[in-house]
Parts: C-alpha cells; sequence; structure tokens
C-alpha cells in the first residue's frame, strides 16, 4: 500500500470513530462515515468494502492503541495501585472520550458480533498486560503469599472493569469507580487496612 492510500485509510478510520462514537454500529451509515472522512460515498468503497470493513478496521486501531497504552502504563515506575489503575483506565479512555455513554454498551456487543475476534484480541491482550502488572507488582503488594494467582486476579479485574466501563455515566465518574476499585484491591491484596 501506498504512503497516499495509507494516509487516506488512516484518515477515514479516524473519521469513522468519532462516527461510530455519536451514533453507535448500527445507526452509522456509509454514507455519515464518508462525510465525516471528507469524501464521496463512491471515494470511500474504493477503500472499503463496506460497514463492517470500515468498523473492524477501528476496532484494529483502537486495540493497537489502547495495548500500547496500556503497556505504557506498566512501564511507568509508578506506585504499584498507580501502574494498576492506569492500565485499568486504558479501557475507559478506549471508549471515554470517543463513545457517548448511550452507545458504549451497544458498540461493545455490537463489536462482539461484528468483530468478535478483534474485541478477542483485544481481551486477551489486556488481560496479559494487567496479569504482567501484578507480576511486576508481586514483591510490593506481597502477592507471592496470596492464594490467588495473578492470572485469576487479572481475570477479575479485567471483568470489574468491562462492567465499570459499560455503565451509562461521565468518563470522570467511571475513572473514580476504577480508582475506587485499585485501591479495594490494593489493600486487599497487600493486606493492608
Amino acid at each position: 500500500m501506498t504512503e497516499a492510500a495509507q494516509a487516506k485509510r488512516e484518515q477515514i478510520v479516524a473519521a469513522a470513530l468519532g462516527v461510530f462514537g455519536r451514533y453507535g454500529y448500527r445507526r452509522t451509515s456509509m454514507d455519515l462515515i464518508a462525510q465525516a472522512a471528507r469524501m464521496s460515498r463512491p471515494a470511500l468503497y474504493l477503500v472499503f468494502k463496506g460497514k463492517e470493513d470500515v468498523f473492524r478496521a477501528v476496532g484494529r486501531r483502537l486495540v493497537h492503541d489502547a495495548l500500547a497504552a496500556a503497556e505504557s502504563a506498566r512501564r511507568s515506575g509508578a506506585s504499584p495501585a498507580d501502574r494498576l489503575y492506569g492500565v485499568l483506565a486504558v479501557k475507559i479512555d478506549l471508549f471515554g472520550g470517543t463513545v457517548e455513554g448511550g452507545f458504549r454498551s451497544e458498540l461493545l456487543a455490537d463489536a462482539a458480533v461484528v468483530a468478535e475476534d478483534v474485541r478477542a484480541a483485544f481481551e486477551e491482550g489486556f488481560r496479559d498486560v494487567v496479569e504482567r502488572t501484578l507480576n511486576d507488582c508481586a514483591r510490593e503488594l506481597a502477592l507471592l503469599g496470596v492464594a490467588l494467582p495473578p492470572r485469576d486476579a487479572a481475570d477479575l479485574l479485567v471483568a470489574a472493569t468491562e462492567g465499570i466501563t459499560g455503565a451509562k455515566a461521565e468518563p470522570a465518574v467511571l475513572r473514580t469507580r476504577l480508582r475506587q476499585l485499585v485501591e479495594l484491591v490494593v489493600r486487599g491484596l497487600s493486606g493492608s487496612a
């Protein structure tokens, strides 16, 4: 793919992200995507086969960016609670700034049908980063003597974060709830009150 073609593709993906975030998957049309990308609908079809193809490209981009951000938070050198919060907050940030509250759950449900492989790749990659974060923090959190293995703790944290992310609330509220969850988990894992 030429640089110009790649740039055009990225322009469409960036525009489509805003459209899917504003209208959800079902109410988004190729016309809306073309308008947002400032191109004609026929020109859009030269790059993408259809709405599902655009949606999958948006999903792959989000997955890549989110996992890179989670890995960056994991390596930040902050306190265990702040690293864990930073990693988990990526999931809220993934939708909080780009998807209107009323469409978060719908978009996640549509992703499970339209782009299950992309969603599954994100979930697996995200869970792995959470587990690595817990392993990194094991000594500081005294996880070595805890009966709950880091993978199981990661599964629980990812599921809880998914619940928080799906709530119909402003991103600031979701972040507060996530911070409270992390504080509870870190206190519980480290045995501090």
